[in-house]
């Protein structure tokens, strides 16, 4: 935009000086010289100095109805600067929709929900997010995490008994599979925590006997303590109810690789 608007400005000095030029000598006059093409340097003062300036200059025109893709963000930041989550859910979600592969854009889109009390739409984003973070790239991964803490919260104030220890589960139990290689690996630490998400996951069993990504993350638990049998039960029930689990990609992958 910027060499563009200078080409322009250039145009408008050269059309400025034909005009002022003494009169040419009689013809036939000699071909101007070819000259190389002029590069402009620098930027007109009335062109914003920020690319933040500029997308928030799009902003405000109300040229088009639907603005351009780079605005809708300049709208979320506007929006957040009056407190506005909603709105700029509002914006946000209109921009993630067209850019799916940009997960953390999602994480923040379910947390402007969450925080406008829009439990439905913030647990969908969750979800969404949790499922793409599981067979994304590895920077995804620490961020799962956070997104079963923010489920856990929204069926705890939706009174969703079964979600609540589910998500409390598989949550304690990605903190155990973070210490895996670790250097400063504390054991006595993971095996506190995977004591805690056995009891967390056992009580989501409890209330759904047969939804399978709870048997899947239970026997990860119990493979975990030593319990190959109990492991390898909790997989053969979970293959009876693989699509009524709506299992994500990676969740059915030990199904598929263990007996």
């Amino acid at each position: 935009m910027r060499v563009a608007l200078g080409f322009v400005l250039l145009g408008v000095v050269v059309g400025c000086e034909s005009l002022h030029a003494p009169a040419p000598p009689d013809p036939p006059k000699q071909p101007p010289p070819v000259t190389a093409p002029v590069r402009v340097v620098g930027r007109p003062p009335d062109v914003p100095k920020t690319a933040a300036e500029v997308l928030r200059a799009s902003a405000k025109s109300a040229v088009a109805q639907d603005p351009p893709e780079e605005d809708q963000l300049a709208l979320v930041a506007q929006c957040l600067e009056r407190a506005d989550h909603l709105g700029a859910a509002g914006h946000l979600e209109t921009y993630v929709s067209r850019h799916a592969d940009q997960h953390l854009f999602r994480l923040q889109l379910a947390e402007l929900y969450f925080q406008a009390d829009r439990v439905t739409d913030a647990r969908g984003h969750y979800e969404r997010f949790a499922a793409d973070a599981q067979a994304g790239p590895p920077a995804l991964y620490p961020h799962l995490v956070t997104a079963h803490i923010k489920l856990r919260e929204i069926a705890m104030r939706t009174g969703d008994r079964f979600a609540e220890p589910f998500h409390r589960g598989v949550g304690l139990l990605l903190l155990v599979r973070e210490q895996d290689g670790a250097k400063a690996r504390d054991a006595a630490f993971c095996e506190e925590l995977l004591c805690k998400a056995l009891a967390a996951l056992t009580e989501a069993k409890a209330r759904k006997p047969g939804d399978a990504r709870v048997l899947v993350y239970l026997a990860e638990a119990h493979e975990r303590a030593g319990n190959r049998h109990a492991a390898g039960a909790e997989r053969a029930a979970a293959r009876a109810d693989v699509v009524g689990g709506e299992l994500t990609v990676a969740e059915r992958r030990p199904l598929l690789l263990r007996d």
